[in-house]
């Protein structure tokens, strides 16, 4: 995403990885840092529950990146996941990290957000970024998305329906439910929503999880096509990924596939793809 525009706090006008630091207006207000479990926000009549992690000491005057973590299918809400809890405490508190609650639908007799939640879920997200940017101090121009398998497929779709709050996802084991450039509509119907907004993108998948292969790259072809990318790829950290080039800037799409790995999460990169998240 590429926001502009100030918003109060104390470090207008800085930047970090060539895009302006957009303080929110929550910058300046005093608030608790900590483990916060069973947050709700209630959507369609339900209370949709999330967990967040602020770094502690809080610094009320720094602007934060915030990371949404989505679980899997069946899965539960954990902000630490991706060791994101531990990596924010590891360089002074980059991050305030959500972790919303996949909720079970009457397709589903398990925890999902998409496809048979998605307009909920990313009213969920819209929701608690809002609520966390009116009380938090965050960047509202480093706002990214991780999440695993169902989590994953979450992490694509918002990099569709909200690059204009994305900064960068990172999905893993995950895809789109239909393909073409600029879609990523889950329904396969005459509805698609067209994406809209910059954002970059960063898959993982594993060699072994065959079976999501042709998904994933469909996926990544109509994010490439949306985003002026070609079919060159070049390697980019953290290895082994392969960069597609002549992206649009800020709307980079990367591929990584990781040996021996098959539908799990890739451990050794959760330090080098939080990184990567700080380096933009």
């Amino acid at each position: 995403a590429t926001t502009d525009g100030t918003a109060g706090g104390s470090t207008d006008g800085a930047t970090t990885g060539g895009l302006d630091v957009l303080p929110s207006p929550g910058c300046g207000l005093a608030a608790e840092g900590g483990h916060f479990a069973g947050l709700t926000t209630l959507v369609e009549g339900v209370e949709r529950s999330y967990d967040m992690f602020v770094p502690t000491p809080y610094d009320a005057d720094e602007p934060h990146a915030v990371i949404f973590s989505y679980h899997g299918a069946g899965g539960t809400a954990n902000t630490d996941q991706f060791r994101l809890d531990q990596n924010s405490t590891a360089n002074d508190g980059f991050s305030i990290n959500v972790a919303p609650q996949g909720w079970p639908s009457q397709e589903w007799d398990t925890n999902h957000f998409v496809p048979f939640n998605l307009e909920a879920s990313v009213q969920v997200f819209d929701q608690v970024l809002d609520e966390l940017a009116a009380e938090r101090c965050v960047d509202l121009n480093r706002v990214f998305v991780i999440g695993h398998s169902n989590g994953g497929q979450m992490a694509f779709h918002l990099g569709c329906l909200r690059g204009d709050r994305v900064r960068a996802i990172f999905p893993s084991g995950g895809r789109c439910f239909s393909y073409g450039p600029g879609l990523c509509d889950p329904y396969h119907g005459p509805n698609s929503q067209l994406c809209s907004g910059p954002v970059k993108v960063m898959s993982v998948m594993g060699e072994l999880d065959v079976t999501r292969h042709a998904d994933e790259e469909a996926t990544l072809a109509g994010f490439r096509a949306r985003q002026g990318c070609d079919a060159v790829s070049e390697p980019v950290e953290p290895s082994p990924c392969l960069e597609f080039q002549g992206c649009n800037p800020g709307e980079e799409v990367a591929s990584c596939r990781i040996p021996e790995l098959a539908h799990a999460l890739w451990k050794p990169g959760f330090e080098p793809l939080y990184e990567v998240m700080m380096s933009l």
